[in-house]
């Protein structure tokens, strides 16, 4: 078999890079699409959910930022009021199906209601499965799969019960198409998150209620990455469109299918990975 080879140059555009929002994205040329409109994004004090956070509030929506960490949390809230919308943070370890419980009935006692749904919380531990313990095994599955399946039930019944066209959106990954060594459980219970999207979005079609899903490709910012410059810039030589992404790339795809033009869009998974999946080592 003969050596595949690279598409682009080692230092090819990188993820770490500063790449501002567009201003379109901004809100500071076009009007507003998602004002006064509420969204909850879990895992939005850092990576892609925060990167996403901010997305939507530049879109005009509202936000409350949900993460683990207290600070981090209220860090998160004030500087995403500080873009001009209504924001705070309620913390949550989705780590324990009883704490999104508990997110769940903290947001919708607060807020009038609830437009968007942001599942983007999530967390990676690798290892070989036959290695994987009982303890482990859950609190990856609670927190990309079981969570995200609770706060969507809660979702759901607000948005039904005040006749919300809503949205929800939940985060996957490009493992669960090719998979990530060792990442078995991760995978696993991203691709039950691609299930999850598909069925939800049959039963909330009749209400009005899209469900879709962002698939990230090669990301720095995605959960478990883990790796420095060279190793990203190392990957980004076999990415057709020649850089890794960024989560810029991701917050995009979350707001389009948060817009009111997209309402005839749901049960869809988008993989972005700049072409990465659909190049075949030969």
């Amino acid at each position: 078999m003969p050596e595949q080879t690279p598409l682009a140059t080692a230092g090819a555009d990188l993820a770490g890079e500063s790449h501002p929002v567009p201003d379109a994205a901004r809100g500071d040329i076009v009007a507003k699409p998602l004002a006064g409109q509420t969204a909850l994004v879990t895992g939005g004090t850092r990576g892609l959910g925060r990167t996403t956070a901010e997305w939507l509030a530049r879109a005009g929506a509202n936000i409350v930022v949900s993460g683990r960490d207290q600070a981090a949390v209220d860090t998160a809230a004030s500087d995403l009021a500080a873009l001009g919308v209504d924001a705070w943070g309620a913390p949550a370890d989705l780590a324990r199906t009883e704490e999104a419980h508990r997110l769940a009935e903290v947001v919708l006692a607060r807020v009038e209601r609830l437009d968007i749904l942001v599942n983007n919380a999530g967390m990676s531990i690798r290892g070989r499965f036959w290695e994987v313990t009982d303890d482990v095994w859950e609190e990856q599955t609670n927190v990309n799969y079981r969570s995200p399946f609770v706060l969507a039930q809660h979702a759901a019944r607000h948005m039904i019960d005040r006749g919300v066209r809503g949205r929800i959106v939940n985060v996957s990954t490009i493992g669960a198409r090719a998979g990530h060594p060792d990442g078995l459980v991760y995978d696993a219970a991203k691709g039950a998150v691609e299930v999850m999207t598909r069925n939800m979005a049959h039963e909330l079609a009749p209400h009005g209620i899209t469900v879709n899903c962002v698939v990230p490709g090669a990301i720095p910012e995605r959960p478990g990455a883990g790796g420095d410059r060279a190793r990203w810039a190392a990957t980004a030589r076999y990415i057709p469109v020649g850089r890794v992404g960024r989560a810029e790339d991701i917050a995009a795809v979350v707001r389009f299918f948060c817009l009111p033009e997209t309402s005839f869009t749901t049960g869809q998974s988008l993989l972005v990975d700049g072409g990465h999946i659909g190049w075949l080592i030969e």
